[in-house]
This record gives C-alpha cells, sequence and structure tokens, in this order.
C-alpha cells in the first residue's frame, strides 16, 4: 500500500509515542488522528532527527532495520512527501504553506480544501499542482470552457504537467455549448510542440459533468482535483474566487 503523507518530526513523534506517553501526548494525537492518513511516509534522516527530540526507543528500534538501507533515506521531507499519494506534510505550523498542511486546519483524512479568494495569490496552488502532476503517467481534463480560456487555461500545460510520458485524455465540449470545442485547442500539434512523449486522445469519464475536474494518475496513487470556478480562474489576470476540493480517487 503506497503511503499517503508524511508527518513533520514532532507529530511523528506524538503519533508514536502515543503507547508509551498517554498523558503527555493524548490531545495532540486525538487531534492528529481526524486528518492522519495512514501509512504515512518516514525515512531514516527523519527517525534519526525523532530519537533526538523524544521518540521512544521501542519504535525506532523497530522502523531502523526497515528505513536504513531504502534509497530515500536522507531525503529531506519535501522530497519525502513527492513519493506518497496526497503529496503533504502535516505540520504543526499554522502559518504552513503547500506542500505543509496544519493538522488542525480544515483537512479531513483524504480531503483537502483550498480557498483562494478573487485577489490572492494563485502561486502556491501551481506550486502544489506541479506537485501533484511530477510523477503522472495519465492525466484527465474536465472543464467544458477549458478550450475558451486557452490563453489562460494552457498554462497547465506550459507549466505544470511533467515533461515525460504522459497520457492525456479531455472531455469533449457538448454541442449545445456554443463555445470554443475543447478538441479544437487540445491536439497532438500543440501538445507535441511541448512535449514530444505526450498523448492525447478524447475521455468520456466525466462526460456531461458541469463541474471541473483534473484527474491525476500516478505510480503512488490516483488524485482527482475539483474547481469551482473554470480552470482559466487560476491564471486569469482578474480571475473569480475558485475553490479546489483534492481527494484520493
Amino acid at each position: 500500500m503506497a503511503e499517503k503523507m508524511v508527518l513533520s518530526t514532532s507529530l511523528l513523534i506524538a503519533y508514536e509515542n502515543m503507547a508509551f506517553d498517554a498523558r503527555q501526548y493524548q490531545k495532540k494525537y486525538k487531534r492528529l488522528m481526524k486528518t492522519l492518513s495512514l501509512p504515512y511516509k518516514t525515512n531514516k534522516r527523519q527517525l534519526i532527527e525523532a530519537k533526538s527530540q523524544g521518540l521512544n526507543d521501542v519504535t525506532y528500534n523497530r522502523l531502523m532495520p526497515q528505513l536504513q538501507h531504502q534509497s530515500n533515506r536522507d531525503d529531506s521531507l519535501e522530497m519525502l512527501a513527492m513519493n506518497t499519494s496526497l503529496k503533504i506534510i502535516l505540520t504543526e505550523d499554522k502559518a504552513a504553506k503547500l506542500p505543509y498542511v496544519f493538522y488542525r486546519s480544515s483537512f479531513l483524512s483524504n480531503e483537502l480544501s483550498i480557498s483562494l479568494k478573487a485577489d490572492d495569490s494563485r502561486t502556491d496552488l501551481v506550486k502544489y499542482l506541479q506537485i501533484l502532476c511530477a510523477s503522472a503517467t495519465k492525466i484527465t481534463i474536465c472543464d467544458n470552457y477549458f478550450a475558451q480560456g486557452w490563453d489562460n487555461t494552457q498554462s497547465l500545460f506550459r507549466f505544470i504537467l511533467p515533461r515525460h510520458k504522459l497520457q492525456i485524455e479531455y472531455v469533449e465540449t457538448p454541442r449545445v455549448i456554443t463555445v470554443t470545442k475543447n478538441s479544437a485547442k487540445m491536439s497532438e500539434r500543440f501538445m507535441h510542440s511541448i512535449c514530444k512523449e505526450w498523448s492525447i486522445c478524447e475521455s468520456t469519464k466525466y462526460k456531461g459533468s458541469h463541474d471541473r475536474y483534473l484527474l491525476i494518475e500516478s505510480p503512488q496513487g490516483n488524485i482527482e482535483v475539483m474547481l469551482s470556478s473554470g480552470f482559466d480562474h487560476i491564471w486569469k489576470s482578474r480571475p473569480k474566487e475558485i475553490t479546489c476540493v483534492i481527494r484520493e480517487a
């Protein structure tokens, strides 16, 4: 089973030490369990840090033999999170920015909601989408107005998607909607102008849906991003407010 997320070192200690010192860790543990998706991912580097900060010997001795020879044993938490399905790091930092998520925030289990006002920066959202897509093997795009807002939405391909072999699928705009059809813009010629290893075809997965989706499939698991406004409001110069709900698919 692929690991879901990474814990900051202090939260890892709280989770693992609960069984040995319930009085000290119970309050933090109970709140953490509302947001934690198991299994979490760690490595040798973090385990050594956790031991120096109070991780119990039983957990250290149990986990270290499994971790000390892994290829990611010396990776940072950010690099470690790249190989989890949700690609986030739960933290006690209230001012956390993606991929860090405050563990007492509205994030619940396998779902993360990001709400941005019209004048809020989209920088952190764009960076997180880049992280989510970094190891993707297939993506599916559903937005009836994707091609209509092409001046903005083509940024998904230019700045988000990885430059490796990738199957790209899109849902065609229904005939009853009198706007530029998605097939008019999302062509093989355009895709190959960015990356020769990309392929493009039509999908029926979200056919008939009025909502906007980005389905990301990767070896670590599948993630579905649902957008309350169109994709163009990520890059538009004068956007509307936007909410992105990110969950395991």
